[in-house]
Formats: structure tokens, sequence, C-alpha cells
């Protein structure tokens, strides 16, 4: 067990140690207000063998001791309590005044203490005395003879009295052993759940379940606020240090083959999957480049409400209808300059008929003629089969995990359907990560980035990469165009 895992535990369960340890203490001093008070009295007997003899030897001394248990023996007998109970006028039966009294002896001594408990303190002093007394006529009508030779018999050291306290419940201890064991029975829990959790919690453990690098780390309060307010403003939330981190890696990975579209998607049904859509637009977009963020979960659709737009018409029409109007006529002006926004449109039980058709392609292409990048995003992979479609129709796509939430076999599930399709991964986007967490993966670029120059430095230098990609892209072009014309 090492300190992360100390740490992370400590981080996850803390809420149920508390709560749980609270509510066993709360429920143990409930149970200790509401109980009826038990009174208890002790008498302590001294038995008495041999007196009047000479200097007691091993054998006298062995001898009181065994009178001793014999006498606790009887003590412990239902003829006694049914005495007791007909002289005491007791409601109750032998069986259970049996258990309401203790009888013990001291060790190494000729002292027997006999202890009764009863709802009454009084009731509870008299059923012991009673004891004694009967105990001491049978000893005089069972107990003679050669046995004992009228030389021993029983003396009360010390009677019973009552005593107004009462033995139980006690209210202070009940309570702090309530806590004491509920915060130990709740640790354990605790420690069972985090040994059998399957999901992801870093990300050493979404690359070892994917296969892919991790882009960022969205912290869990960014990414919270996020989803909440779900609303792009001035470009104050688009500053945020993860998605800066994000687009950055992004274009990194994807430098090798310039990619045009790309396609964000989770394993399982993900909100923070469309966060990070949304704010990866805003930022390639206040870079200064010209880019269209398509809502492509017609089945709830969601990201018109980020932007406060309507969500009326959009991509349901442009493919449903064989002569619907441009798709550009569908692009609605977001509150972020340069950036354009395609909503879902009308929701649809079952899309796939929509995406599994060549006009899904046809619609993308067009907007390659309004945006020089465009981000498309998808429901989760693993619930949505259209997903697949949508990843495919770009040119790469984005896996978005939650950390703690998202299992490591739905990771891999869903690693292994882009796969199948053969669709670029780039990197994983690991959202939900503690503060603490995404600030040690980021720390670095944080303190540059923070500084006045940087933000015009990554301005430029995406400017220069989005220029050399243009200049490949003519080139292939051109090349292709020279190596058909002759065959023309």
């Amino acid at each position: 067990m090492d300190t992360q895992f100390v740490h992370r535990l400590v981080r996850r369960q803390w809420r149920l140690v508390i709560v749980g340890g609270g509510f066993v203490g709360v429920l143990a001093l409930l149970v200790s207000v509401f109980q009826s008070p038990i009174y208890q009295a002790s008498t302590t007997v001294l038995v008495n063998q041999g007196r009047g003899t000479a200097a007691p030897d091993y054998e006298s001394v062995l001898m009181s001791q065994q009178l001793t248990r014999t006498y606790a023996e009887l003590l412990k007998k239902r003829p006694l309590y049914e005495m007791v109970i007909a002289n005491l006028r007791l409601e109750t039966t032998p069986e259970r005044l049996m258990q309401q009294v203790r009888v013990s002896t001291i060790r190494d001594t000729q002292l027997i203490v006999v202890t009764a408990r009863d709802r009454s303190p009084q009731r509870a002093a008299d059923i012991a005395n009673e004891l004694v007394r009967l105990l001491q006529e049978q000893d005089r009508q069972l107990l003679t003879g050669s046995y004992g030779s009228g030389a021993r018999g029983l003396s009360v050291v010390e009677p019973a009295w009552a005593d107004a306290v009462p033995a139980s419940p006690k209210t202070l201890r009940d309570t702090l052993l309530g806590l004491i064991f509920g915060l130990l029975g709740m640790s354990g829990i605790a420690l069972v759940r985090e040994y059998v959790d399957q999901t992801i919690k870093n990300g050493d453990e979404a690359v070892c379940a994917v296969g892919a690098p991790v882009l960022a780390a969205v912290s869990a309060r960014s990414i919270n606020n996020d989803v909440r307010r779900r609303s792009i403003g001035d470009g104050d939330d688009t500053s945020a240090e993860d998605y800066w981190m994000l687009a950055v890696r992004t274009r990194s990975a994807l430098a090798d083959n310039p990619a045009r579209s790309l396609t964000t998607t989770s394993a399982e049904p993900l909100a923070d999957a469309y966060a990070v859509a949304v704010h990866l637009a805003a930022i390639y977009a206040r870079l200064g480049q010209r880019v269209i963020l398509v809502d492509a979960d017609l089945r709830h659709p969601t990201l018109h409400s980020w932007f406060n737009l309507s969500g009326d018409t959009g991509l349901h029409a442009a493919l449903a209808c064989t002569h619907s109007l441009p798709v550009y006529r569908y692009l609605q002006p977001t509150s972020v300059a340069n950036l354009m926004l395609l909503p879902a449109g009308e929701p649809v039980a079952n899309p796939l008929i929509l995406f599994d058709s060549p006009r899904l392609r046809e619609r993308i292409g067009e907007l390659y003629q309004h945006a020089d990048f465009i981000i498309i995003a998808a429901p989760a992979l693993l619930s949505a089969a259209e997903s697949l479609l949508l990843a495919q129709a770009a040119d790469a796509a984005l896996l978005v995990l939650r950390a703690e939430t998202t299992p490591h076999a739905a990771a891999a599930a869903a690693r292994a359907l882009l796969d199948q399709a053969r669709i670029r991964l780039p990197g994983i986007v690991l959202t939900g990560v503690p503060d603490h967490d995404a600030a040690s993966r980021i720390g670095a670029f944080v303190s540059v980035m923070s500084r006045p120059m940087f933000g015009k430095r990554l301005i430029e230098s995406l400017a220069v990469a989005e220029e050399k990609s243009s200049r490949s892209i003519s080139m292939s072009s051109a090349s292709t165009a020279s190596s058909q014309s002759p065959k023309q």
C-alpha cells in the first residue's frame, strides 16, 4: 500500500468514513437515550471454614477454596431462585431471574460476589440480599454433619444497597464506542471498495488501458464548473490552462499528418466530452482559425445551450432532407469570434440511419469550404453505434475518459472499436483529475504560459504550423493534378 493509494483512499472515501462513523455514533446515542435504565447492586460474602482451629495449612486453604466454589455453584441453582421469586413476589420466571444475577469468586480468596441487575435499584438490592440469606438457611439445613462439623458458614462482608445511578446505559461511553467502531468499520468498507474499484484513477492507468498518450489532464473543478455552467462567455473560460495544454498537445500529435477535422467522444456516456469539444473549439477560434463545432448527438442535443442559441434546426435537417438547404445555412454564429456552431437540431430516437449514408461525408466536405478546422462532438462509443461513423468521417478522434468514473474495461473496449474501424487516435483527454494531480502534470506549462509573450508566441507557432499544413495540402493537390493531366 503506497502513499499514493492512501492519499487517494482518504480523498475519495473520507465522506463515507465520516458520515458512516457519525451515523453509527448517533445511532448508539439514540439507543442509549431511549433504553430503559438498568440498576445494579452487589453483595460480598465471606466463606468461613474451620473456625477455632489452629493456623491454616495448605490442605485447609485448599479446602476453603473448594468450599467457596461449592457455595458459588449453589447460588446458581434453580430452587434458590424459585424461593426468591416467592419471597419477593416477583413477576418473572426463574430462568429470567438467573440471567439477571451474576455470581463470581475473587481469585485466591474466600470471597463471593453476588450481583443483581434490575430496572428498580431497590429490587436489585433485595434480590442480591435475599439470595445470600436463603443460601445461609440452606447451609444450615443441607451442609451439616461430618463435612462441615458446624465449623464453617457464610458471613456477609458488605450487603447490597440501592444505588440510584444506573449501571447501564452509559450514554457517553456507548456513544464513543459506537463512533469508534463505526469509523473502524467504515474504514474497512472504504478500503475494500478502493481495492475492488476497477475505474481509471490517473494518467498512467489510462495509458495502460488505452495504449495512447494523455494529451491533457483536466481538473475536476474545471470540468464540473463547465458542465454545471454550460456557457462560453467572453473568453475567460477558454483561458483555462488545462484546455490550452490540450490544444497545444493535440496540434503537436497531429503535426506529422495534419488533420482538418477532429471527433471528440468517450467510452461511456460522459458530459465531459462535450465540454472538451466546446473549449477546444473556442481556443482554436481565439487563435485566429475559422472553426465549426458540430453537435452530432442527435439523441440528446446539448451544445446549443452552451452558447444560448436555438437548436431547432441543424444537422438533422441537413442529413434527413434530400433537397435541404446548403449546410452553411444551418450554421449559427456564437459569442466567440471565428467560431460557428452546427446544432444537432430535432432529437431522433435512432439516428444511425441518418449517419449511415453518403450524405454525412458530403455535408462534412461542404463544411471544409467554410472552416479551417472542424470539431465533431459525438456520443459515447459504447452506447451509440453512430459514433464510429462520425469518427470515420473525421481525420482523427480524441477519446475522453473521466478519472475514477470510466472503468478499465470500457476504455479498452473503446480503443478496440477505434482500432477495428482504423480510426486515428492521437491521444486521450483525462478529465475529473484532482486539482493537485492536474497541477503537477501541467505545472511547467502554466508557469510559462503565464508570461505575457507566451500567448503571442503560441499563436505565431500555430500559424506557422497551419501554413506548412496548407502548403503540403496544396502541393499534394498540384502533384495529383499534374499526374492526371496527361491522361486527360
